[in-house]
């Protein structure tokens, strides 16, 4: 699949997905909002990565999770965005 018909899968284009990318790598978070729920994955092409937690906090984790209606991944998304705008 091209870039040009993934970025139309996800209604964006190629330029905007570049543009995006030097704000993001640049340290620019102006104008981007964090911590939204969002329903389901995001619409924002996603890259995997391994996290290691003990069992305690997988625990805790879910737990948290749950409460809030989330699954554990967009859990620690939404954490990971609390962070972030609170260093920026």
């Amino acid at each position: 699949m091209k870039d040009s018909e993934l970025c139309k899968m996800f209604g964006t284009t190629v330029e905007q997905v570049e543009s995006d990318c030097e704000k993001y790598e640049s340290g620019d978070f102006s104008g981007w909002e964090f911590g939204k729920p969002i329903d389901g994955r995001p619409k924002a092409a996603m890259r995997t990565t391994s996290l290691k937690f003990s069992e305690t906090e997988l625990t805790a984790i879910d737990n948290a999770a749950k409460r809030l209606g989330l699954t554990r991944s967009a859990f620690i998304r939404r954490a990971c965005d609390n962070e972030i705008m609170a260093i920026a």
